[in-house]
C-alpha cells in the first residue's frame, strides 16, 4: 500500500509536468494547429499510460527475478517471505491489483482535469498537490479499516471511486468482505474511470487556450461558490 501511494505521487507529476508545461509555456497553441485538441489529449494518455505500464512491468520482472534468485538465501529466509507469499491468495491480488491499477488511471485523470485549468507553469504544483491531498484521504482511512472494518461509513467508502483502492483490501484481507464484494468495487471503479476520462477529456478541450488570473484551485472554488 505504501508503494503504491508513492508510485500514485510519481505518476501525479508526470502527468502535470506532461500536460500543464505545455499550456504554461505556451506551447500548446503551434502543437493544435497540426492536431485536434481531442486527439493531442488521447495521445497524451495514451503516452503516460504506455510509461506506466511498461514501468510496472520492468519493476515484476525485477522483483521476480529477484525473488527467484534470493528465495534461498539467509535473508528471504529469516523474513519467512516463502511463507508469507503462500498465504496471500490469488484472488485476493488479483482484486487488489486492478483496483489499484484502475484508481491510478482515476487519479491521473483527475490530475489531468486541474492541471487543463493551469495558465502558467509555476500553477502546475498547486493543481498536482491537490490531487495528492485526495490521495492522502484513503491512505490514512485504511489505518481507521484495520482496527474497525465494519464502520458503516468505512464500508461505504470501500466501495467509492479513489477510495475503494485502499480501503476494500484491508476488509477483504480481515475477511469482513467478501471477494464478491471487492469485484462489486472493481466494476464500479471502472465505470468511474471511463466516466473521469471523459470528463477531464472535455474538461481539456474547453479549457486549453483559456488563460486566467486565478489558480485552478481558486477558479474551482470561486465557480462553487457562484452556483451556490
Amino acid at each position: 500500500m505504501i508503494v503504491a501511494f508513492f508510485f500514485l505521487i510519481s505518476y501525479i507529476s508526470i502527468v502535470g509536468a506532461e500536460l500543464g508545461t505545455e499550456k504554461g509555456n505556451h506551447l500548446i497553441e503551434g502543437l493544435l494547429a497540426a492536431i485536434p485538441a481531442k486527439k493531442h489529449y488521447t495521445g497524451k494518455m495514451l503516452g503516460i499510460c504506455f510509461l506506466i505500464a511498461f514501468q510496472l512491468v520492468l519493476y515484476a520482472v525485477f522483483g521476480l527475478v529477484g525473488f527467484l534468485l534470493l528465495r534461498h538465501s539467509t535473508f528471504v529466509k529469516f523474513l519467512h517471505l516463502n511463507d508469507y507469499l503462500a498465504k496471500i491468495d490469488p484472488q485476493y491480488l488479483w482484486i487488489s491489483l486492478i483496483l489499484a491499477l484502475l484508481s491510478l488511471f482515476l487519479y491521473i485523470s483527475l490530475t489531468a482535469c486541474l492541471v487543463s485549468l493551469v495558465s502558467r507553469a509555476e500553477d502546475i504544483g498547486q493543481a498536482t498537490s491537490g490531487v495528492t491531498s485526495i490521495l492522502l484521504i484513503p491512505y490514512f482511512i485504511s489505518f481507521l479499516t484495520q482496527s474497525n472494518p465494519n464502520l458503516l461509513v468505512v464500508k461505504i467508502l470501500s466501495y467509492l471511486p479513489f477510495m475503494s483502492q485502499d480501503i476494500m483490501p484491508v476488509r477483504m484481507a480481515q475477511g469482513v468482505a467478501s471477494y464478491s464484494a471487492g469485484y462489486v468495487a472493481v466494476a464500479i471503479s471502472l465505470l468511474s474511470a471511463v466516466l473521469m476520462y471523459l470528463f477531464a477529456q472535455r474538461t481539456y478541450v474547453n479549457n486549453i487556450f483559456t488563460y486566467r488570473s486565478e489558480t485552478p484551485l481558486k477558479y474551482l472554488t470561486n465557480k462553487l461558490l457562484r452556483r451556490n
